[in-house]
């Protein structure tokens, strides 16, 4: 198997008869499933979509989600998956960037979605997901997989990482870098078509959208979306199904740690429990292990790497501020500032080198020459190797602000705000909480009276609602540096 679409047939022909999907009351095999992808790549061939064509994809985790994505590689084109949060302006940014031909989307977005096709300056069709992903039992497939020729280092997927530069850094991952990431981690987590996986981390980012939705159908196991995290549902759903392996973000950990429930939820199915996308504090780990008795084991990876390690060590309660160590085939090394290994328990740069790995962003040399160091990407993580070779992560060397996952550029958000005619300074920055992310401080200098409620509401609409300040602080002036840089460090406080 080279390609990803090779593969899922291979699984799914494996597994014809095992349950692949479970949404409400619809189950659906996989049999009953590669049905669904071949009807909606047929009439994606019917529209005229070609190998390598971009095809956007918004809906929220869903059956339809899978079909799409499942869909679209078939096919041979390349997917971008919107983060269903995006408002009018990023999405035309990223069909624009992306040159965009198709976008298929579902009735929730739809308004969304033509108003921003309105103003796209270019031929793009939009397909609804729950008129074409569907089982036409009744109706011929007219799509032939085996005759569509795709090259395994042509990309997937199209993804963006703001990184450290402000600007969103296009990435292709090819079929070769996924099958790699998905065949590693099924090894390494040791999963299997016996399990159960909940859905409920957004497909849309790479978390979910490999970890769960991908992982489960590379190991022929059964998959639950989950569209929105209510904590009770959730929990219902993870003890009435039997899920065995859940993989989400450290606020919903969390969210159930502390949550209050008719009665005591029984998570005795779950055999794998894994936090990614920020840091699991410990103390809330404790919780969660008190309460459900297990600890959350965290996992590392980034857009351009995929997954790095995983914290599965025996010893886990000694370990659990550990992102573990490397999964199959990925190799880590720790520089110091010189460019030398680091020695153990000295913090360097994490360093990341596997066949998982992107060659580079897309048309930025710039910033190829400066990511990578003898074949191993700089992710600009900070962090330590112990004795034992487990990795702890201690933070970034730019200043992104990680809300549940999503990284958000300050300057994105300063520039809207400093649109605002009663706003003549501002700074944003990411202020710690107790889910082990960060919350958007906004910190202003007003020429005339400005309330925090008019600063959100002078947001709401132009950025996506997890970019919107959550703290706001006004202040007379900005704390500077002799040479006028603003010093980010004294305005953190909540």
């Amino acid at each position: 198997m080279t390609t990803v679409p090779e593969m899922f047939r291979h699984v799914a022909q494996q597994n014809a008869e095992r349950t692949a999907v479970v949404q409400g009351d619809l189950a659906v095999t996989y049999a009953q499933l590669e049905k669904r992808v071949n009807t909606l790549a047929g009439h994606l061939q019917a529209l005229g979509v070609q190998v390598g064509d971009r095809i956007g994809l918004m809906c929220p985790n869903s059956l339809d989600f899978l079909v799409s994505y499942r869909a679209i590689a078939a096919s041979g084109a390349i997917v971008v998956p919107l983060n269903e949060h995006y408002q009018l302006n990023e999405l035309l940014y990223f069909l624009d960037v992306c040159h965009i031909s198709v976008l298929i989307t579902c009735e929730q977005f739809a308004p969304l979605c033509q108003r921003v096709l309105r103003q796209y300056n270019a031929p793009c069709q939009l397909i609804l997901a729950e008129e074409h992903a569907t089982d036409r039992a009744h109706e011929p497939s007219l799509f032939d997989p085996t005759v569509v020729r795709i090259d395994p280092d042509a990309p997937l997927m199209y993804q963006f990482s703001s990184g450290s530069t402000g600007t969103p850094k296009q990435i292709g991952r090819t079929h070769r870098n996924l099958l790699f990431e998905l065949d590693s981690l099924v090894a390494t987590l040791g999963v299997s078509n016996q399990d159960r996986f909940i859905g409920v981390a957004p497909f849309s980012h790479v978390n979910g959208l490999v970890r769960s939705m991908m992982t489960s159908q590379r190991a022929g196991a059964t998959l639950y979306p989950v569209a929105k995290f209510e904590r009770r549902a959730v929990a219902r759903l993870i003890e009435d199904s039997h899920i065995s392996v859940f993989i989400a973000v450290p606020f919903m950990f969390i969210m159930l740690a502390q949550g209050r429930f008719h009665r005591p939820p029984d998570f005795a199915s779950l055999r794998l429990v894994i936090s990614s996308s920020a840091r699991m504090p410990a103390k809330h780990n404790e919780q969660f292990k008190e309460r459900f008795g297990m600890y959350v084991r965290q996992l590392y990876g980034s857009t351009e790497t995929g997954t790095i390690s995983a914290n599965l060590s025996p010893d886990i309660a000694h370990s659990l501020d550990s992102v573990g160590t490397p999964i199959r085939g990925v190799e880590i090394k720790v520089f110091d500032d010189n460019g030398h290994t680091a020695k153990a328990d000295e913090m360097g740069e994490f360093a990341v080198r596997s066949p998982g790995v992107v060659k580079g962003y897309m048309g930025r040399d710039d910033l190829n020459r400066e990511s990578f160091r003898d074949g191993y990407f700089l992710t600009g993580d900070l962090g330590t190797r112990d004795t034992y070779g487990l990795l702890y992560l201690i933070g970034r060397k730019k200043f992104f602000i990680n809300k549940a996952g999503f990284k958000i550029d300050p300057r994105e958000v300063e520039e809207l705000l400093e649109s605002h005619p009663q706003i003549s300074e501002v700074v944003v920055v990411g202020v710690p909480t107790n889910f082990g992310d960060e919350k958007v401080k906004a910190v202003i200098v007003a020429t005339e009276a400005v309330t925090p409620e008019e600063v959100v509401a002078h947001c709401q609409g132009k950025i996506a609602d997890f970019k919107i300040p959550s703290v706001v602080e006004f202040r007379d002036s900005l704390p500077k540096s002799p040479t006028g840089k603003i010093r980010r460090g004294m305005l953190l406080g909540q």
